[in-house]
């Protein structure tokens, strides 16, 4: 099938291949629901805004015949998280929408067609998001990356198909756009779908928009992860645990064990608690095995500063990396006024590799990420209880693609899944981040810092 245009009042947007198939079944009086799913940059948020779009404006031409003061809510557009949408398909509404075609207010935003219809958006995280839907009434649905809901977030979605506008009920459509997963997706379209609830599969490569090195940064991305790459570049949705799971438990296992030589220097990371539950945990590293720890509960500065500079001296005067973010900016200057060689770690600054990581955290995370797959991380206190806590907090995050940047899971998020604050996890990866830094010959630390980890404390490129 050739790609196609889509026409209202002398505007066409193109359509893909794919997209075109996808507009023609959502067209079919059958389908009540259609999955648009697969690799990443195949189109299928833009697709997404421009259905709803053209969906509300014929419905306004043909039930709602003049502007109204109250245009009536057809619809509904969103994600799993409202804070995501906005920052993710509602900016691709924006790019791809002329904005001579809609108005748009409030916060969730509500957005107008012809002056007639409206679209609500918004999210589906919260239990009064979802409340909000038992009186509803829609005949539209668009939900994006429809792979983090649940069957219960759509539940609600579903029962609010019940428009009537003057009398005449309007005809449902729905329709979900989501990347690869272990999820109900899978099981009700991509096993199982029906003339009623087709699928149809997206790649990167239908999208003429994302281009060969949107491709290419995916095989870089993801090489260490083959069943990822045939998830997110070939669209594959076959069973895989983890899918989008930074470290995997059998990567530390295998850590644990490894013959690997450490030896090439040592090194303190520090993560200072935030809050009055989080823990501050400061580890000593040799290569990148933790051969010595020092947990404590939320502190002054003073004293985290003290058993840094304590650990320092005892292990050779050794360099610490520190998150500065809140009370470690404290820490840091502290540490520096006591002649410690420290480097401040702000997980939020840019990362080395800006177009493919969003900030510097999701670069440490899949630097670590990496190091493990490839049996280059060795740790010896596996018997350890730490050993486990530290495991269970390392294969918690995952990871999600925001603007074609890899993103690490927010701290929050992973504080609600996990029931504590990975504190654990980001103290390793901080320190296996400057560990990898010092040993591969990379430009993210200063002079004074690389001669500090290199040359006075035994590091070998």
């Amino acid at each position: 099938m050739p790609a196609i245009a889509a026409q209202i009042d002398g505007w066409e947007p193109e359509l893909s291949r794919k997209q075109s198939d996808a507009w023609w079944r959502l067209n079919d009086p059958k389908v009540r629901e259609l999955m648009y799913g697969g690799a990443k940059g195949g189109g299928k948020s833009v697709f997404g805004c421009l259905w709803m779009y053209f969906e509300c404006y014929d419905i306004a031409r043909e039930y709602v015949p003049k502007p109204r003061q109250h245009p009536i809510p057809v619809a509904f557009m969103g994600r799993k998280v409202a804070k995501h949408f906005k920052e993710t398909t509602l900016d691709t509404w924006k790019r791809f929408i002329p904005p001579d075609r809609y108005s748009i207010k409030g916060d969730p935003a509500e957005i107008t067609i012809a002056g007639r219809v409206s679209i609500r958006t918004g999210g589906l995280e919260a239990k009064e998001d979802l409340e909000k839907f038992n009186s509803a009434e829609f005949c539209r649905i668009f939900v994006d990356q429809a792979e983090e809901t649940s069957k219960d977030d759509i539940s609600v979605l579903r029962a609010s198909l019940r428009l009537v506008i003057d009398g005449k009920r309007i005809p449902s459509k729905v329709l979900w756009t989501a990347n690869p997963g272990q999820c109900w997706l899978k099981e009700d379209f991509v096993d199982n779908p029906t003339a009623e609830m087709p699928f149809v599969r997206a790649l990167p490569s239908d999208n003429r928009w994302t281009g060969d090195e949107y491709i290419k940064q995916l095989e870089l991305a993801f090489r260490h992860r083959p069943e990822l790459l045939a998830a997110y570049r070939d669209g594959c949705w076959d069973a895989f645990e983890g899918g989008d799971q930074l470290i995997m438990a059998r990567w530390i296992d295998d850590a644990y064990g490894n013959l690997l030589e450490c030896g090439k220097g040592k090194l303190i990371s520090c993560d200072p608690a935030r809050f009055g539950e989080d823990e501050t945990v400061i580890f000593v590293f040799d290569g990148t095995d933790v051969i010595e720890k020092k947990v404590m509960g939320k502190s002054r500065t003073t004293e985290i500063s003290h058993e840094i500079t304590r650990m320092s001296r005892e292990h050779g005067h050794c360099p610490a990396v520190i998150d500065e973010i809140g009370v470690g900016a404290g820490v840091v200057d502290e540490c520096k006024e006591k002649g410690v060689s420290t480097i401040p770690f702000n997980s939020a600054s840019k990362a080395e590799d800006a177009e493919s990581y969003y900030n510097l955290r999701a670069e440490a995370w899949m630097r670590a990420s990496k190091l493990f797959s490839e049996g280059k991380v060795k740790l010896t206190f596996g018997g350890d209880p730490s050993f486990l806590k530290l495991k269970r907090q390392l294969i918690i995050p995952t990871y999600s693609f925001r603007a074609g940047r890899i993103l690490v899971e927010d701290k929050a998020e992973i504080k609600k899944r996990l029931g504590s604050s990975p504190d654990w996890a980001d103290c390793y990866i901080m320190g296996l981040w400057a560990m990898d830094e010092a040993l591969s010959g990379r430009p993210g630390l200063t002079v004074t810092q690389w001669r500090a980890l290199k040359l006075e404390y035994g590091y070998s490129a």
